[in-house]
């Protein structure tokens, strides 16, 4: 076997490729300084210099991305243990939706100073109104500071300074700003604009209470999470943001003509959504719940056939809680076993999807000349079925075989 090694250089030879652009069999990937330099039949030099896999009778997909990840930990020590995990079970990639930048920010360094091997951390700073940060998880992430003194949860009325408040933000390091709750329309609007202007993302809940879908869609933010959420455009305005999982699951259809036109709205835009099933699945554990899960199955089923961009995003925290393997293998088989999508647009969620999420289309989730080498080689076909992606041969982050 090959031993993991610091080098970024990596051929694999005579692979089956498997990613968002479809199969490709019998093609040489070809890895130099952790970027993929070339890919297609006999591309590898005899005599190549770096790691030489044998991929004969294997399957090479991207890297998994999981988009909606909460690393909460109690210690470093656990942290790196969650991390450790992710990575060894080919998640090379990772969006933190709302935790404490502070924690986020040291292992974000320790992952550019080497001391800590994991999935590459894109996190967010959250803004919403000043009830929703009383919210007793945000104050845990902000423990140490006084109610809506942290930089990274922002409190946002109509008498905030937007822009310093974004310029705040953006100075903890985080990648995007969360949208969570207690936002009218107007604000989601300005926040959107004045952090696009900065180079920041905006993700966003499908519902903002008040802002409904129609309105935080058309803001222009970048992302949207939690397919149930939704509902709300087909309901009467509320600005009580805890109602949010508690819609008329029976009687609003996933088909119904307003929640169509947000859809439709999203594929035009490109915005992205993180359906979350995986948590929707956890909680599915009464008739109410039941009915929740079938319904957001149903709705991101038409969210693809729309168009949507769809990303797997687990809404997990790092801990094991569908098996050995991370999360997001049961998020894909998920959205082919409750959504009905194919094994590769399942895996398309979970790379290409994923790359979307984070504005990272560019870099990462597809094996193409000029992408990162974050890669993994199967022994099965994930394209015939996706519980074989998690046959786990070597999984290559940055062009380093770090198992």
């Amino acid at each position: 076997p090959v031993a993991a090694q610091e080098t970024g250089d990596v051929l694999v030879r005579g692979v089956t490729v498997v990613d968002a652009l479809g199969v490709r069999p019998g093609v040489d990937v070809v890895v130099r300084e952790g970027v993929i330099q070339a890919v297609g039949p006999d591309a590898g030099e005899e005599d190549f210099d770096g790691s030489v896999i044998d991929g004969e009778g294997r399957f090479l997909i991207p890297g998994l991305i999981d988009a909606h990840v909460h690393l909460e930990g109690s210690s470093r020590r656990e942290s790196e243990k969650t991390f450790r995990w992710l990575l060894e079970g080919g998640v090379t990639s990772v969006r933190d939706m709302a935790g404490d930048a502070r924690t986020l920010a040291g292992l974000h360094q320790a992952q550019l100073t080497g001391e800590l091997r994991g999935p590459a951390l894109y996190y967010s700073g959250v803004m919403a109104g000043p009830a929703f940060l009383a919210d007793p998880r945000l104050q845990a992430a902000t423990r140490g500071y006084g109610e809506g003194e942290a930089p990274y949860m922002i409190p946002v009325t109509d008498e905030t300074d937007v822009a310093e408040a974004v310029a705040v933000l953006r100075g903890t390091g985080a990648t995007g700003v969360k949208l969570y709750a207690d936002v009218p329309a107007h604000l989601v609007a300005s926040i959107t604009r004045e952090a696009h202007r900065t180079g920041l993302l905006v993700w966003a809940h499908f519902t903002v209470f008040p802002a409904k879908p129609n309105e935080v869609v058309g803001s222009g933010v970048d992302g949207v999470s939690h397919a149930p959420y939704v509902i709300w455009e087909a309901a009467p305005a509320t600005d009580d943001f805890t109602l949010r999982a508690q819609g008329d699951y029976e009687g609003v259809p996933p088909d119904h003509p307003a929640l169509t036109a947000v859809l439709d709205s999203m594929a035009n835009r490109g915005t992205v959504l993180d359906p979350t099933l995986f948590v929707f699945d956890r909680q599915a554990n009464d008739e109410v719940g039941r009915r929740r899960m079938a319904w957001a199955a149903d709705l991101t089923t038409r969210a693809k056939d729309r168009g949507v961009n769809i990303a797997a995003g687990t809404d997990g925290a790092g801990q094991p809680l569908a098996g050995a393997l991370p999360n997001v293998y049961r998020e894909m088989e998920l959205l082919v076993d409750r959504s009905g999508f194919t094994p590769l647009e399942a895996l398309t969620a979970a790379t290409r999807g994923g790359a979307r999420a984070l504005g990272l289309e560019a870099s990462l989730g597809t094996v193409e000349v000029g992408k990162t080498a974050d890669l993994v080689l199967l022994s099965r076909n994930p394209a015939d079925d996706i519980a074989d992606a998690r046959s786990i041969v070597h999984v290559i982050q940055g062009g380093r075989i770090v198992r």
